[in-house]
C-alpha cells in the first residue's frame, strides 16, 4: 500500500516538478524535497504525515561527506501540519488533497529558504535542536568560511568533553571529517 501511496503522490505532485526518490521521499529539480512521512495505520490504510524542506547541494555533499548522512538532505524544513489517511478506494483523491497543501504551504516555504543569501543569514533560528550542530559548520563551510565552521565545531566538541554517548563520539567523527574538509583534505 505504501508504494501505492507514493507513486500517487508523485503523480499528483508532478504538477510542482516533485519525482519520486525512494521510501516515500520526492524532489524537486533543484531545491525541494518532500518526506510523505508514510506509516500504516493498519492492514488496510496508510496516514501520511508530509514534511516539506529545503536542499541546498554544497551542504548535503558536506554532510554526507563528514557526517555520514545519507542523501538527500533537506537543510531545513517544515511540517505541513496535518495528516492524510489513503485507504484502498480513495488513494487518487487524497493524493490531490496532499498536494493542495503542499502546494500552498509547502511551496512558499521552499521558495523562501532556496534564497542561499536567505538561508545563511537565519540558518541558526531555522535549524532543527537536534541537527543544528552539524548543520550550521556545514553551511558555513559551503558558503566558504571555513573558520567560523571549525569555531562552531570547536565549540561543541569543547560542550561534550568527556562524554562518550553516542552523539558525542558520533559528533567527535564528525568534527574531525568536516576540519579536515576545511583543510582541503577529503
Amino acid at each position: 500500500m505504501r508504494k501505492r501511496v507514493t507513486d500517487a503522490c508523485a503523480r499528483a505532485l508532478a504538477c510542482c516538478g516533485f519525482t519520486r526518490r525512494r521510501h516515500g521521499i520526492l524532489l524537486q529539480p533543484e531545491f525541494g524535497w518532500l518526506d510523505l512521512g508514510l506509516s500504516d495505520d493498519d492492514d488496510t490504510s496508510v496516514v501520511a504525515d508530509p514534511v516539506v524542506g529545503v536542499r541546498h547541494k554544497p551542504v548535503e555533499k558536506i554532510l554526507v561527506a563528514t557526517a555520514g548522512w545519507d542523501e538527500p538532505v533537506a537543510c531545513v524544513t517544515l511540517p505541513v501540519g496535518r495528516t492524510w489517511t489513503f485507504t484502498a478506494g480513495d488513494v487518487d483523491a487524497v493524493a490531490q488533497e496532499l498536494t493542495e497543501a503542499v502546494v500552498v504551504l509547502g511551496q512558499p516555504f521552499i521558495d523562501r529558504w532556496a534564497d542561499w543569501p536567505a538561508l545563511t543569514r537565519e540558518i541558526g533560528t531555522l535549524a532543527h535542536e537536534s541537527t543544528r550542530h552539524f548543520l550550521l559548520p556545514a553551511v558555513a563551510l559551503a558558503g566558504g568560511d571555513r573558520s567560523r565552521a571549525q569555531t562552531l565545531v570547536r565549540a561543541e566538541v569543547a560542550r561534550l568533553a568527556g562524554r562518550q554517548d553516542g552523539y558525542a563520539v558520533a559528533y567527535r567523527d564528525f568534527a574531525r571529517r568536516l576540519n579536515r574538509l576545511a583543510e582541503g583534505g577529503t
